[in-house]
């Protein structure tokens, strides 16, 4: 076998790196290393490596294997690193030092979803690359609001690249091919299982500078990339939520146990000490979300309005979605609030 042919037949045995890492040099026992393996077929391995080799030509992907000068350092502080990684698109992306990753619920509520693409445009256009999973929800949120306003993003897969999970995504997983790229550590053919998803989760918080998490339900996977980066003394950045909403319990509890609580991307680029331009001679904080303007709308300057009256206007939001628009608002001190009512400063 040459090099890249050993490191694909490492990678298809599912050789621990533990039993490797103090071997990455020798070919002769990486070699007896694969030879060891029991229930393996060595004539169906060597034809398995040689359609990899000739499909990821065919693809455009490319194959990094852990000694390669392309295979992002950081990854290697993991103490079960890929041993390969299976890459299409724009490789140079692994060097870029702002990379932030944006992760959370699959189920967000509408002001989840609206955060999550609000801070995707705005730290994108700040020149972030930004990292998710492609999952439904929060991730898919993240990777097409950095596409929109023609920012860089990185989709770490948990099945083979030539696979497209979730199906809807599709279109979404060929352009960040194009303009981005895509990530993996699992072969071609190799679909989704429970156990492949917090595996991809580490990638995704050792690349990334930080993380932040917009929504998480008490068991949700964005907590398992929460810890990772933790472990990795990585940067969690976490969105707060009203207590009463399932979907940031994980994200409130992030917070109390010392996460960075966010409110709006500057608190990112103020943590990483980035300074803030004013926009139009107006500070970045005044400039409204469409959903913040819709309910600004509904208010006025001289009477209290009360919530229930807001919502009654507003049917399509959720309750605990709208508390957090008026929450935000009040923040960014555009209103007042008195006793469950509010009216514009």
């Amino acid at each position: 076998m040459n090099n890249i042919e050993l490191w694909v037949a490492l990678s298809l045995v599912k050789v621990p790196f533990k039993r490797i890492r103090d071997k990455l040099e020798d070919i002769n026992l990486l070699e007896s290393v694969i030879r060891e393996r029991d229930n393996v077929n060595k004539n169906k391995l060597k034809e398995r490596v040689k359609s990899i080799l000739e499909f990821s030509e065919k693809s455009n992907v490319e194959l990094v294997p852990y000694i390669s000068e392309s295979y992002p350092e950081s990854l290697k502080h993991l103490n079960d690193p890929p041993i390969l990684l299976y890459c299409k698109g724009d490789l140079s992306l692994l060097k870029n030092t702002k990379m932030i990753s944006i992760v959370g619920s699959r189920r967000p509520t509408t002001y989840g979803r609206s955060q999550a693409m609000e801070f995707s445009k705005q730290l994108a256009s700040f020149g972030f690359t930004i990292v998710s999973g492609l999952a439904r929800g929060i991730d898919e949120s993240a990777h097409r609001s950095c596409l929109e306003v023609g920012g860089k993003t990185i989709a770490v897969l948990g099945n083979g690249l030539d696979i497209f999970y979730p199906i809807e995504n599709r279109e979404l997983q060929v352009e960040i091919s194009e303009s981005g790229l895509l990530i993996s550590e699992y072969s071609f053919g190799e679909s989704p299982t429970t156990y492949s998803f917090p595996q991809r989760n580490r990638i995704i918080a050792a690349i990334s500078r930080g993380t932040l998490v917009v929504e998480a339900a008490k068991k949700s996977g964005a907590l398992l990339t929460a810890n990772y980066c933790l472990d990795l003394g990585k940067d969690v950045f976490a969105l707060p939520g009203p207590v009463s909403s399932p979907k940031s319990f994980g994200t409130n509890t992030l917070i109390k146990n010392g996460a960075i609580l966010v409110r709006s991307f500057e608190d990112i680029l103020d943590e990483y000490g980035y300074k803030i331009e004013k926009v139009n001679n107006l500070e970045q904080s005044d400039v409204l979300t469409a959903q913040e303007e819709r309910v600004l709308s509904c208010l006025n300057s001289s009477n209290y309005t009360p919530f229930e009256l807001i919502s009654s206007k507003i049917e399509d939001l959720e309750p605990q979605d709208l508390i957090l628009i008026l929450t935000e608002l009040t923040l960014k001190n555009k209103i007042v609030e008195d006793g469950g009512s509010y009216k514009i400063l």
